[in-house]
């Protein structure tokens, strides 16, 4: 369940749910970062691969925290919106925070797929440690195409839903000044609003 603030009654998210937030957040930023540079800088072919490389086991590592996230979230209720949020502006965080989650399976689910169906065939190498398991899909090149394009896509995607994201998040803590921001950051107290 969600805590509490004791000292203003303001609900917030639990620690986990607050460190996976940001801990996934910052390897998305990444990955973002990491896929933009491959596309679209000319690099030395060892450099270009091992981004590549980096790119494909940290998406395994996000995978796992995203599904580690939606566990925890299932068995944790959310804190509830203030009673002064209009219910369109429930629909929209409702349907945002939704895009949100399968923009965060999407993304790294499609990429996995991509790498398993690549005519490369290349191990998913963990930074040299182990080999992360490929899903059972043709290796023939068939679907490397498509599904580079739906990773492409899920990419650009959820990366527009992020930018909403943060744009809400600034408009609710710069603007409004409603607290809300705060109950996903951890260790902070929210700031009151000037009455």
């Amino acid at each position: 369940m969600a805590g509490s603030d004791t000292s203003t009654g303001t609900q917030r998210y639990t620690r986990v749910a607050s460190l996976l937030h940001w801990l996934i957040a910052a390897l998305f930023l990444v990955q973002i970062g990491l896929g933009l540079t491959m596309d679209h800088v000319t690099l030395d072919d060892m450099v270009t691969f091992s981004l590549f490389q980096t790119h494909r086991a940290l998406g395994m590592i996000t995978l796992v925290l995203v599904v580690l996230r939606v566990v925890w979230r299932l068995r944790h209720k959310p804190p509830v919106l203030p009673a002064s949020e209009t219910v369109l502006m429930r629909h929209i965080a409702s349907m945002t925070h939704a895009l949100l989650y399968a923009g965060q399976i999407l993304s790294p689910l499609s990429g996995w797929a991509l790498a398993s169906a690549s005519s490369l065939a290349l191990p998913l190498s963990m930074f040299g440690l182990f080999d992360w398991p490929l899903l059972p899909l043709s290796a023939d090149g068939r679907f490397e195409d498509p599904l580079r394009l739906v990773h492409h896509w899920a990419g650009w995607g959820f990366a527009a839903l992020i930018a909403l994201h943060i744009g809400a998040a600034l408009w609710h803590g710069v603007v409004m000044r409603d607290g809300l921001v705060w109950r996903i950051i951890p260790l902070s107290r929210p700031a009151s609003k000037p009455q």
